[in-house]
């Protein structure tokens, strides 16, 4: 988990405007880097507001996690 991370979200009212067809990235889309994995997934679950955080990715250079592996992922660090 020491690979540099990626984390993008949607802001939830922002979310709310978005028009059908429109890409949601540029509709209030927001990002931030991490030196690592394990600092994005503990940015996406203890800073994010809960009503932003369903709609949070992480990216890395081999993978897309979405929320629910994000979720999990979490869990696992917190035993």
């Amino acid at each position: 988990m020491s690979e540099a991370a990626k984390v993008f979200w949607i802001v939830a009212p922002e979310m709310a405007t978005v028009k059908p067809g429109r890409a949601l990235w540029w509709s209030g889309g927001r990002q931030r880097q991490f030196e690592s994995l394990e600092n994005a997934v503990r940015f996406v679950m203890e800073s994010l507001p809960d009503c932003d955080r369903s709609t949070a990715m992480i990216q890395t250079d081999n993978a897309s996690i979405q929320y629910g592996d994000i979720e999990r992922m979490h869990a696992g660090m917190m035993m």
